[in-house]
């Protein structure tokens, strides 16, 4: 076999170089999220507390590419996220925020500004609502439980079978509807 065949051979053969683009994350223990909502060029900026919720299609960025047809560069700002945050479907986290421990950001808010400990921030851009306990207090008769099972899948974000959030439907239904439940 000619040289330069076996050498091309080699080379096909020989795997890639794996590179952890997310080595180093500072991410609290019981805090639920994906890679999906961290920033793909530097996750590494990003600071996430303990007991957070980080749900889907959320997006936590650390740079700004806007400037980047002007000026040539990106911006660049670290974001940090306290304790037991919940950030809603589809919330956007602007660089340089910080979001301070027991908060809520709602679905869809783009926060541009620091939100305060103990808050609710919502809209586009996101502004402090109330604070997390009159929120609690104004919503405690609209609150209610899932059976552990759907919790934990719900919570987790973890796939579900067509059967299983039906039965999850049903029980709220009946629940809300005020049925009894026998789960």
């Amino acid at each position: 076999m000619p040289f330069f065949k076996r050498l091309i051979q080699k080379i096909r053969k020989k795997p890639a170089a794996q590179v952890d683009l997310y080595q180093g994350l500072n991410i609290g223990p019981g805090t639920h999220w994906s890679i999906e909502n961290l920033d793909g060029i530097a996750p590494q900026l990003i600071s996430i507390g303990r007991n957070c919720m980080i749900t889907p299609r959320v997006m936590i960025l650390t740079h700004d590419a806007s400037f980047f047809n002007h000026t040539g560069r990106y911006k660049f700002a670290p974001v940090k996220i306290g304790d037991r945050v919940f950030i809603g479907y589809g919330a956007i986290i602007m660089p340089g925020v910080t979001i301070g421990e027991n908060s809520i950001v709602g679905a869809g808010a783009v926060v541009t500004r620091d939100v305060p400990s103990n808050t609710v921030a919502t809209g586009v851009p996101a502004r402090v609502l109330c604070s997390t306990k009159e929120l609690m207090e104004r919503e405690r008769h609209n609150l209610f439980d899932l059976p552990e099972s759907f919790a934990h899948q719900v919570a987790h974000a973890l796939p579900m079978t067509q059967s299983e959030v039906l039965n999850c439907q049903q029980h709220l239904l009946r629940v809300i509807n005020s049925e009894p439940v026998n789960d």
